[in-house]
């Protein structure tokens, strides 16, 4: 990937702000697209008619599934992600096309969906077909993909899927580590 024409992508303020408490990077464009898959869908749809970019790079914070051997912090590059809630019944896995030059992440499948597990039944389940989930992962591809731009997904281990209650999530360590490894890569 090259770094250069590249947009910083984010769902929140919250997960920008913690990566990048100073700003982001003045050589970089950054959009908030808002959580869930139309928001991001529809907002990178928009920025990518507005500018040509060679490069994306999503950025923010994920759920692990318990079959993962992840840890919380643990920093993932998701290298496929699909729309978990409509397989079996609609193919519809998307693929990173970029990689980040000096990244040092554990790559992993990712599963976009409607909201957590809940409950370790669900974890189980698509724990077998991916190892993390995201609410705009595979939108972000899809969106990349269309427009012919490079897609790179980073997200930090904040919690683990079976756990939707936020208080228990460890966000502002996820991010730490998000801005820990992203430093040197970005400046």
């Amino acid at each position: 990937m090259r770094i250069q024409n590249t947009l910083l992508v984010f769902a929140t303020e919250m997960e920008k702000n913690g990566v990048f408490p100073q700003g982001i990077p003045q050589k970089y464009d950054c959009l908030i697209t808002g959580v869930g898959i139309l928001s991001s869908a529809i907002s990178l749809s928009k920025a990518f008619q507005m500018k040509n970019y060679a490069n994306a790079i999503q950025i923010g914070i994920a759920g692990a599934y318990s079959s993962s051997g992840l840890q919380l912090g643990d920093i993932v590059e998701v290298k496929s992600d699909c729309l978990i809630e409509l397989l079996p019944w609609e193919p519809n896995t998307f693929f990173a096309s970029g990689t980040l030059p000096h990244g040092n992440a554990i790559p992993v499948k990712g599963a976009t969906v409607s909201s957590c597990s809940r409950t370790e039944e669900m974890d189980e389940a698509r724990g077998k077909l991916a190892q993390v989930e995201s609410m705009e992962g595979a939108a972000f591809f899809a969106a990349c993909k269309e427009y012919g731009v490079e897609a790179v997904q980073i997200r930090a281990i904040s919690n683990y899927a079976t756990k939707c209650e936020k208080e228990e999530w460890k966000t502002e360590e996820a991010l730490v580590k998000l801005r820990d490894f992203f430093s040197p890569i970005l400046g």
